[in-house]
C-alpha cells in the first residue's frame, strides 16, 4: 500500500462561494468559472503522481456529487471538518496518517505552478531530513505543506489570509524542534492582480499545463 498521500483541499465552484475577492471586477459567475478550471488542471496534474495516494476533502457539505466527475475520479473524496482553514487542515492530515500514510503533501486549488514534480520534491525532503516542508506563496502563505506526522499545533489558532501566515507557522517549526525545507515559491490567485499575473505567467511558462485556465484567459475571461 502506498505511503505517500497528497490532500487536495476543495470547494464546489459555486458562485458567491469560491473566490470572492475577484468581485469584482470580474462577476461571481465569471470568478468561479476560473475556480472550477484551476481546481480541475490541479486534479489532473496530482493524478499523474504514480505509487501516492490521492484524497480530495471537500466543501460545503453534500457538495460531493461535483466531485464524482473526471479529473476528481482517482481521489478519495472526505468531508471537510472543522470551523477554520487551520482545523481543516490538521483534521485532513490526521485521516491521512491514521490510515498508514507516512508522508503527506496538502496543497489548494488555486496555485497554477504547483506542478507533480514539485509535489514529488516534498516528499523526497520528508525522506531526508525534513520534518515539514512549505512551498512558499509570493502574498506570505504558502501553497503547499507536507508533513511526516501529524502535527496540528502548527495550524491552530493562525490568522489565516494574512501575509504573516508561512513566518508564523514556520516559526511554530523551529519552536517545536521540527526541521523544515522550503519548496521553489509560486503564487495563488486572490484578487485581480493575481489574475493579471496569471495571464503574464501563461504568456512564458508551459509547464504545468493547465490546460483549462489557459483556456479561459484566451476566451476573455481574464479580460
Amino acid at each position: 500500500m502506498e505511503k505517500d498521500a497528497v490532500i487536495l483541499m476543495a470547494k464546489a465552484p459555486r458562485p458567491g462561494l469560491v473566490k470572492t475577492r475577484l468581485c469584482p471586477p470580474f462577476t461571481r459567475a465569471n470568478a468561479a468559472a476560473l475556480y472550477a478550471c484551476l481546481l480541475k488542471d490541479t486534479a489532473e496534474e496530482l493524478s499523474r503522481l504514480a505509487r501516492t495516494r490521492r484524497y480530495l476533502f471537500f466543501s460545503p457539505p453534500g457538495s460531493e456529487g461535483f466531485f464524482h466527475q473526471d479529473p476528481f475520479s482517482g481521489f478519495v473524496r472526505v468531508p471537510q471538518t472543522g470551523k477554520d482553514l487551520g482545523q481543516r487542515m490538521a483534521a485532513a492530515f490526521e485521516t491521512a496518517f491514521a490510515r498508514g500514510c507516512t508522508r503527506v503533501a496538502l496543497v489548494g486549488a488555486d496555485c497554477p505552478t504547483l506542478s507533480a514534480p514539485l509535489v514529488r520534491a516534498a516528499f523526497r525532503e520528508l525522506a531526508s531530513s525534513a520534518g515539514a516542508v512549505f512551498g512558499p506563496c509570493n502574498d506570505g502563505g504558502f501553497y503547499l505543506v507536507a508533513l511526516s506526522s501529524h502535527a496540528p499545533s502548527l495550524f491552530r489558532g493562525v490568522t489565516w489570509g494574512t501575509d504573516t501566515v508561512l513566518s508564523e507557522v514556520s516559526r511554530r517549526c523551529r519552536a517545536a524542534g521540527v526541521p523544515y525545507s522550503l519548496l521553489p515559491a509560486g503564487f495563488d490567485i486572490d484578487d485581480a492582480d493575481d489574475v493579471a499575473s496569471l495571464a503574464r505567467w501563461a504568456r512564458t511558462r508551459f509547464l504545468p499545463a493547465c490546460p483549462r485556465t489557459r483556456r479561459w484567459l484566451t476566451s476573455g475571461g481574464g479580460g
